[in-house]
């Protein structure tokens, strides 16, 4: 009588004890934690798909690279809201035959050499010193901060009627000696000083 109350419970142990372990996964894989290190928001989704868009309607000149097969290196500066996604986009992409590669700068300080530079700092103050901090080598500068154009940066996202759009600072992008295609000017705004 007793062997038989045992065989009986034990099964719906095992049963329980698997049920509970599943649902431990299943909320592990789709807690909001771990989605945000896979997948951000699409808004980010969006604005790495431009990211990786401008390398095609860009130029940058020559001596902006120290050999033929020096990577193109696109620079996250401060926190990195595209996960693995943007590292996604680019992967196995190039520009003019240089491989592109995604590199992330946690602070200002960290910033190296990179072709492409999106600004993603919390403080006017970092903003500006990082936009300044490349104002004279041949890096295209990217960002969200509403006076990002005004301090110096070249091309800032916005958002209007819930789309991702962006505006460009062209006198920006001139003096560091890259060259924009008619056809990105032309799905721009295109920001004015006197603004």
């Amino acid at each position: 009588m007793l062997r038989n109350k045992i065989t009986d419970k034990f099964p719906i142990r095992s049963i329980v004890l698997k049920v509970c372990i599943a649902l431990a996964c299943y909320l592990y894989t789709t807690s909001p934690y771990t989605y945000a290190q896979v997948k951000p928001a699409p808004e980010y989704q969006v604005k790495a798909a431009f990211l990786y868009n401008f390398t095609r309607f860009i130029d940058w000149p020559p001596d902006a690279f120290d050999s033929p097969d020096e990577p193109f290196i696109i620079g996250i500066a401060g926190k990195n809201p595209f996960g693995t996604y943007l590292q996604e986009i680019v992967s196995g992409e190039t520009v003019n035959g240089h491989p592109i590669i995604v590199q992330h700068y946690a602070a200002r300080k960290d910033i190296d050499n990179c072709h492409l530079l999106f600004i993603n700092l919390n403080e006017g103050a970092k903003i500006k010193e990082a936009i300044s901090a490349m104002s004279q080598k041949n890096v295209l500068t990217v960002g969200n901060a509403d006076n990002f154009l005004k301090w110096g940066g070249m091309i800032r996202f916005y958002t209007e009627r819930n789309k991702i759009r962006f505006e460009i600072n062209a006198a920006a992008v001139k003096a560091a000696q890259l060259e924009i295609s008619s056809k990105l000017l032309n799905v721009a705004k295109v920001y004015n000083l006197q603004n």
